[in-house]
């Protein structure tokens, strides 16, 4: 067996083209690329690029840069343009958590390390939060 994963499809040519006419919100760019994403994935991948207000210094505008890879799928038309809102809402939901700030925390501030989900939501909470069972008893 491999160390490598391989999944082989058609080339979504019907994503593709809803691609070429896609818009979505100003300052957001969608491209179809062949790419290294890192950490040893490569593949046909969603870019969507976004230029806004930093979340930590609105008087700053950065650009990010959103990978996704493409599901080896040949979807037709209406599910991959059902795939594009799927990903733009999770870029969204992205921005939203980062911008979230209630007295200067960020407590749903996405987790972009190697090996993190960087669309899933989480809770920054206390080691206190951990350690605390159903019952409210303090474990160690």
């Amino acid at each position: 067996m491999s160390d490598k994963m391989r999944q082989v499809a058609p080339y979504p040519y019907e994503l593709g083209d809803l691609i070429t006419g896609f818009k979505h919100r100003p300052n957001w760019t969608f491209t179809l690329e062949d790419l290294d994403r890192g950490q040893g994935s490569v593949g046909l991948t969603f870019v969507v690029h976004i230029t806004e207000p930093d979340s930590y210094d609105h008087s700053k505008m950065r650009s990010v840069v959103h990978y996704f890879p493409v599901p080896p799928a040949a979807y037709d038309r209406r599910s991959w343009q059902r795939w594009l809102l799927d990903r733009c809402m999770e870029v969204s939901r992205h921005e939203d958590c980062e911008h979230f700030t209630i007295y200067g925390e960020k407590p749903y501030a996405p987790s972009h390390g190697p090996g993190n989900d960087p669309y899933m939501i989480r809770e920054v909470g206390t080691d206190e939060d951990r350690r605390t069972s159903f019952r409210g008893e303090l474990n160690e």
